[in-house]
């Protein structure tokens, strides 16, 4: 025995005092007095091993006890004194001896206690029903409760006793070699093979081979079982162990060997049905993940993982459910981190600002560029055209109508407030990679080169084939005649001038008497005060309506995504600008009689209840985000 050390681990001592002597039920009495003597041998100065050689007992059996409450040793105790010390081996190393004589000569029966002539304490011995509690342990994972179970059948057949650890394979091994060993009994095989002709009609020769695989090659069957590598499998094993346990039980007297085989009926019927249903969940899972994939080359083609989670099926039942979260997860990781033959994954990621992405589907993200820009530029040239037409009609310029660097960077502006999820793809630099690995595959790439070819996107202008000297040259064509006749332009201008030089004095005349009269007069106008109110509320609504990490308009223009579903981009924009135009009307009439403090986030909740259900606003699909868009508009408009 290794030398103690004070604060002896008594649980690594008896393993080795058991080990040495090899046994696995230990006397107390033997096993103190062996204590003792090696306590004895030590310094006898050190209190602990006096102790321990003068009093073992009163240093061994507390903690001999709370192993025992551990469940890592049974004791057996004589009266109030410690007789015995079992180490699990003692229990486990005979029924794992036994069922290596069954994978030796399955003529061998599955064993109980009785046949093992074993009394295991009731802490490490499970009983369980084969047909209701075997099924959830098959698939078990981490530590079992109990070292051994105790299998119970129905129709008054014995129990059987095995490792826990086995029913998680072996134990089918087992049961398949039972069965083999029943077929092989005199004209058990044809009797089989007859019955099951009838349930098989049209698959004879797949009856043969299973039925022959079971006698010559059992493993390979098991395997087959595991994979589910065939349709045939799992109806063959039902009606296999169905037939069995219809024979066996119509014999007025089994003999041992008909009783293996009964038992291996039920435990093979359940294994079968475990691995059919984990099959079956397999392919759902599949099936899922492929409905998955239709679902990202739909648009709108760019989805955040919420929106990912709350896929349905044609039939409106959520995908989630036939794959986990974890599941999902680590698909979405996948997908989006390995590159295929492209060199590219399938799933790109495209970060939107405030630490959110999206993902869209590399096929997906060349489609979906050039239809938000074809939407994209009837948006962006309107404002232009609106912008700078009032700059020429005050004899005004500025820089993006002069230089095509400073015309880029005003159409790049304009293109994040127009759409700017389209700006996030853009900045991502996604396109000319997606455009690079798949070039050629799409007919004509003569467009799509120009804009992305060269591993580069092309600048904005050329992206929304807007051109700066074409636009100037447009917008003069919508001012009045007079501003093309050089003299009357030249008058016009002298006057605008004038005139513009006058209200800036004006101006400039009125900030100064403000400032000055400041001291005098520190309380606002009624009006702009009850303004300020309005705009102090809508700010504290505004955090109530507006999902953490967005911009207000950028979360409008996600909900305008949502309700908003024309296709042709002038009408879209119309239509958006119609519901604006309704609800700042409505805003007008409904806050000329409302208190500031009134306007709370339930007022404006009800507010944009009522005008979103009027009947013209019912016709509008998605109604939820078309509600949730008023109630942020609303906030907007009286924010500024």
């Amino acid at each position: 025995m290794s030398r103690m050390s004070p604060g002896i681990d008594v649980y690594q001592v008896l393993k080795a005092f058991s080990t040495r002597n090899k046994i696995n039920v230990v006397d107390y009495r033997v096993f103190t007095q062996a204590i003792q003597r090696q306590a004895r041998s030590y310094d006898q100065t050190v209190p602990f091993y006096r102790d321990l050689a003068l009093h073992p007992e009163g240093i061994l059996a507390p903690k001999l006890m709370q192993l025992a409450r551990e469940k890592r040793v049974s004791i057996l105790t004589v009266g109030n004194q410690i007789d015995r010390i079992f180490l699990p081996e003692a229990f486990t190393e005979p029924v794992y001896q036994e069922y290596r004589r069954i994978e030796e000569n399955p003529e061998v029966p599955f064993p109980d206690e009785s046949a093992l002539k074993l009394s295991i304490p009731a802490e490490w011995i499970q009983q369980i029903s084969v047909e209701n509690d075997l099924p959830s342990l098959i698939g078990f994972e981490g530590d079992r409760p109990a070292l051994l179970y105790r299998v119970v059948f129905p129709e008054g057949l014995k129990s059987l006793v095995c490792l826990s650890v086995s029913v998680a394979d072996k134990l089918l091994e087992y049961s398949i070699l039972k069965i083999r060993n029943y077929l092989r009994k005199g004209s058990n095989k044809d009797f089989i093979h007859q019955r099951l002709a009838s349930a098989f009609n049209g698959k004879e020769l797949l009856l043969k081979d299973s039925i022959t695989g079971i006698l010559i090659k059992p493993f390979d069957m098991i395997e087959e079982m595991r994979q589910g590598k065939s349709d045939f499998i799992y109806p063959f094993w039902a009606y296999l162990t169905s037939s069995i346990k219809k024979d066996l039980a119509g014999k007025g007297d089994p003999t041992p060997d008909d009783m293996a085989a009964w038992q291996a009926a039920f435990l093979v019927d359940v294994y079968n049905n475990h691995y059919k249903g984990r099959a079956q969940r397999e392919q759902d899972r599949e099936a899922a993940f492929k409905t998955l994939e239709t679902q990202l080359a739909k648009p709108p083609f760019l989805f955040s993982i919420q929106d990912i989670v709350d896929f349905r099926d044609s039939q409106g039942r959520p995908l989630l459910g036939k794959y986990t979260r974890e599941e999902l997860e680590e698909w979405i990781h996948v997908r989006s981190t390995q590159a295929d033959a492209t060199g590219l994954p399938f799933l790109m990621v495209v970060p939107v600002g405030s630490g959110r992405t999206l993902l869209i589907a590399r096929d997906r993200l060349l489609p979906y560029v050039v239809k938000s820009l074809h939407e994209a530029r009837p948006l962006v040239k309107t404002a232009i055209t609106r912008d700078w037409q009032a700059l020429l009609y005050d004899f005004d310029t500025c820089a993006a109508m002069q230089d095509d660097d400073s015309f880029r960077a005003d159409l790049l502006a304009r293109l994040a407030r127009a759409s700017p999820i389209l700006y996030a793809v853009l900045d991502a630099k996604l396109a000319p990679a997606v455009f690079s690995a798949t070039r050629g595959s799409r007919g004509d790439d003569s467009t799509l080169e120009r804009c992305f070819g060269g591993s580069r996107t092309a600048p904005p202008d050329l992206l929304l084939d807007l051109n700066r000297k074409r636009l100037v040259t447009d917008v003069r064509m919508l001012l009045p005649f007079w501003y093309t006749v050089p003299v009357l332009s030249w008058f016009i201008s002298l006057f605008k001038r004038a005139s513009r030089r006058q209200q800036d004095k004006k101006s400039a005349l009125r900030t100064a008497i403000r400032e000055e009269s400041a001291g005098d007069t520190p309380a606002r106008a009624p009006g702009n005060t009850r303004a300020a109110e309005f705009a102090t509320a809508a700010a504290a609504a505004e955090k109530t309506f507006l999902p953490k990490g967005y911009r207000t308009d950028e979360y409008l223009q996600l909900l305008a995504d949502k309700w908003n579903t024309l296709l042709e981009p002038a009408a879209k924009a119309n239509l958006t600008e119609d519901i604006n135009s309704l609800v700042r009307d409505y805003l007008r009439g409904a806050l000329r009689n409302m208190r500031p403090s009134a306007f709370t986030p339930d007022r404006i909740t009800t507010m944009a209840s009522n005008l979103a259900d009027t009947p013209n606003l019912l016709k509008i699909r998605n109604h939820a985000s078309l509600e949730e868009y008023i109630r942020l508009y609303m906030v907007k408009v009286l924010k500024r």
